[in-house]
């Protein structure tokens, strides 16, 4: 996502600075021309999303032949469809010499068959999760809040309330139509924002300047935050709607309970949508407590 690409590039730029480093982002939803520049300019670490760079490397201002390294955060994601046919056409064009680094909180089997056209025979795996099948950090109070359709949007109020602890919430949505939606819902009751892939990049960005600022209390967001984003004192995550991937659930966990802190993270579920929670266990390892 850019805000992750943002995220990571201005901790690169702020250790680049000492070192005599010059760093450059390259995001959609921004004009090109100061990426460009920046290029121009003799950048050598440059932190991007795989469009962009694309539009960019086409154009002919940015150029592989000298790439030395190559990292894919959040590689499952990276490697998935939407983004695969770019990433390919970049680690094509760099130079078979360079030295590849994939990252990522899960790595499906999936993903560990397609590095291996993408990682040198004999390449290094390093496992911090290990054989454990617990996924979901144990500093996470996992809950499950059995609902119906009609009182759903309802009852989010009331955990935001109790768990919350008044310090910052995320709810996340399947949709961006959920996310407006509860967001109308919420706004009589709590100070809340919303994030998704159709609100402009500028927008986004300070919407979450301001939650990091404690301007607001609840994030309301699709997908586009349940990855990379660091914002300290996440107390709770709420998952108003389930995802469709047990990988996403850990990656929306994964907003709270940071840095050793704990936090709390609850499942929201109709009578439908228990077999989600059943495949979770069974994935994750991961235990519950009905609330």
């Amino acid at each position: 996502t850019r805000e992750l690409a943002q995220q990571v590039h201005d901790v690169m730029a702020l250790l680049g600075a000492t070192r005599g480093i010059k760093t450059c982002l390259i995001v959609g939803g921004d004009p090109p021309q100061p990426q460009v520049k920046a290029l121009q300019n003799g950048a050598q670490l440059v932190v991007g999303t795989p469009g962009r760079v694309m539009d960019l490397y086409n154009q002919g201002f940015l150029s592989f032949p000298w790439i030395e390294f190559v990292v894919l955060d959040e590689a499952d994601q990276m490697l998935n469809v939407g983004f695969e046919e770019d990433v390919e056409a970049i680690l094509q064009d760099c130079p078979a010499s360079r030295q590849t680094f994939l990252f990522s909180a899960t790595m499906p089997s999936w993903v560990k068959q397609i590095t291996k056209k993408f990682l040198r025979p004999g390449h290094v795996v390093v496992d911090l999760v290990g054989d454990s099948k617990q996924k979901v950090a144990d500093t996470i109070d996992l809950m499950s809040c059995a609902v119906s359709q009609a009182n759903r949007t309802s009852i989010v109020m009331d955990l935001v309330t109790v768990y919350a602890k008044d310090k910052k919430a995320i709810c996340f949505t399947q949709t961006k139509r959920a996310a407006d939606e509860l967001t109308a819902a919420l706004g009589r009751r709590v100070a809340s924002e919303v994030l998704h892939g159709d609100i402009a990049q500028a927008q986004r960005e300070r919407t979450l300047q301001r939650f990091r600022d404690n301007r607001f209390s609840v994030l309301i967001a699709t997908d586009v935050a349940a990855r990379g984003l660091d914002i300290s004192d996440v107390d709770l995550v709420i998952h108003y709607e389930l995802p469709n991937d047990v990988e996403s659930f850990v990656h929306r966990c994964g907003r709270t309970g940071r840095a050793g802190q704990l936090g709390a993270a609850i499942a929201m579920h109709t009578d439908r949508e228990s077999y989600m929670i059943r495949r979770i266990k069974k994935e994750t390892g991961c235990e519950f407590r009905t609330i």
